[in-house]
């Protein structure tokens, strides 16, 4: 069987610099490309262990050592954090990358009868493979940074009513801008299957508001204070409404907690 070395060591170093390239733009590390450049090559030199006959271990504690050390060239070593977010995310996108390429070479290699996959002696030309994998990354690269940008708009809050305390997920809603027009307090919106045993404790403050039906007006209550980001947040009532929202969020947070800095 023929080897090309060169074609291993271009797709070597093609797939690390692509990787590289990939965790530098999600976790922001802005590192020039020489860095990226030096070290994909480090990494494409891991082709000589096709020759080294030693055990699946051995070939897989190289493997981690070579990655720490293309790891420490490309974005160099500023915690001990730092660097385990990028072993980690180098090894995730290297998951994502080979799993997809995996699932479209045999889709393409295999035919299958009932549960029976058969090779069909056919697969994806190399050079396809590396026109799909920068695809690949950078749709995962655009569905991570939209999930951290929604998932940084949620936060656990604590709402106390004198000893009574009530934990809940919140969701930081922009449209959110309800304020009392007497006392000029902005309004947390919550499920009222949460304020239950509030009846008995505050007395309600009610509220007028506006929706595409009409005028309404909003039972609300004074808290004691509310946590949020480890802040004690007193300016501000509790809104109570019988809408149930998605993804386990129990409350809407209001747009002006960004104008007083608490988020």
């Amino acid at each position: 069987m023929k080897i090309y070395l060169d074609l291993i060591f271009f797709m070597n170093f093609f797939y690390d610099l692509l990787l590289l390239i990939c965790v530098d733009n999600i976790l922001k590390r802005k590192r020039k490309l020489i860095y990226h450049l030096i070290s994909s090559f480090i990494g494409s030199l891991s082709i000589i262990t096709l020759f080294l006959k030693v055990s699946n271990t051995i070939l897989l504690i190289i493997k981690v050592i070579v990655s720490i050390i293309m790891c420490l060239i490309s974005f160099s070593f500023i915690s001990f954090k730092h660097f385990i977010n990028n072993i980690l995310y180098l090894y995730m996108c290297s998951i994502i990358l080979a799993g997809f390429l995996m699932f479209i070479n045999n889709t393409f290699s295999y035919d299958h009868i009932g549960l029976v996959f058969i090779n069909n002696g056919y697969s994806i030309n190399y050079f396809i493979l590396l026109f799909i994998s920068p695809i690949i990354l950078f749709f995962y690269y655009k569905s991570n940074k939209n999930l951290k940008k929604t998932y940084n708009l949620y936060y656990s809050i604590d709402i106390y009513f004198n000893d009574l305390k009530i934990n809940c997920l919140a969701y930081l809603d922009s449209g959110n801008n309800l304020i009392d027009p007497t006392s000029k307090k902005g309004i947390i919106i919550v499920n009222n299957k949460l304020l239950t045993d509030i009846h008995n404790i505050r007395d309600p403050i009610y509220v007028p508001y506006s929706t595409v039906s009409g005028k309404a007006l909003m039972k609300c209550y004074k808290p004691s204070f509310i946590m949020i980001n480890n802040k004690k947040v007193y300016n501000y009532l509790i809104g109570e409404v019988d809408y149930q929202f998605k993804d386990g969020i129990k409350a809407l947070l209001n747009s002006k907690l960004m104008e007083d800095n608490y988020v």
